[in-house]
């Protein structure tokens, strides 16, 4: 009996364990900066990269949503002092990738449930439910790279939780700040 209460134990902080939501839902932000960094300073001249990819996804494939997000990148690029050019006089090369994914995330619910032993049934204590919530994760990168040599200079990625109120100029501008606030400013 002791062992089989252990055994209910283990498993039930298993089953926890895997239930429990991340730690944060925040907007996570990662910048990559090579060497060459440096020369990314105010005055210097940028052009868009040609676009080898699109995205197939409807969501953000779409004149609307991409003419936002030019304009969140220009407006940003502009604010710290980078000037845009024709691809024939730019210092560096400006490229964006969108990529969503639909995720499900399970997530112990308050109602703890009852559980019944030899001693009688204890209510709010026990594995309780799990409800599968499912929601869309974004992930925006921007790219420069030096328009001589085709190599990465600097990169920024924004991963978070995406719903459709996320498309507004508005947010993209806010999120493209956030990701560029790394860059020189003049």
């Amino acid at each position: 009996m002791f062992k089989t209460l252990i055994t209910a134990a283990a498993v039930l902080g298993v089953t926890l364990a895997v239930a429990a939501p991340p730690a944060s839902a925040a907007p996570k932000v990662a910048v990559l900066s090579s060497s060459n960094a440096w020369a990314i300073a105010p005055g210097a001249t940028w052009s868009w990269a040609p676009i080898t990819t699109t995205s197939a996804d409807p969501r953000v494939a779409n004149d609307i949503v991409q003419a936002r997000l030019q304009n969140a990148v220009e407006f940003n690029m502009a604010a710290h002092g980078l000037q845009q050019t024709g691809p024939a006089g730019a210092q560096f090369l400006v490229s964006y990738h969108v990529r969503l994914q639909n995720r499900v995330e399970p997530k112990a619910s308050r109602d703890y449930g009852r559980v019944c032993g030899w001693r009688g049934c204890v209510s709010g204590w026990g594995p309780g439910a799990v409800d599968l919530q499912r929601y869309t994760e974004g992930v925006l990168v921007i790219d420069i790279l030096d328009a001589s040599t085709g190599q990465l200079v600097w990169r920024a990625a924004s991963e978070r939780k995406v719903s459709a109120k996320d498309a507004t100029q508005a947010r993209i501008n806010r999120m493209v700040a956030d990701m560029t606030k790394t860059l020189p400013s003049a």
